[in-house]
């Protein structure tokens, strides 16, 4: 099996990736209480990467986040 490079890791960028704490679903109003990026993997495996909601935006935790250049 060949190992993985760092630059094969999944990095996220460093803003918020959603806005807002309202979803409307049929009509109806529902408040948000926990935003995920779902990523399938190739072997059929799924990662959750739960985003923090700060500042009015739902951001990618510090530790999927790209360093700025």
């Amino acid at each position: 099996m060949t190992e993985a490079s760092p630059g094969d890791d999944l990095v996220l960028p460093p803003v918020p990736l959603a806005t807002g704490g309202v979803v409307r679903l049929e009509g109806t109003r529902h408040r948000v209480a926990r935003v995920e990026l779902v990523v399938s993997t190739e072997d059929g495996a799924i990662v959750r990467i739960p985003l923090e909601q700060h500042h009015g935006g739902w951001w990618p935790p510090a530790d999927r986040t790209a360093r700025p250049g």
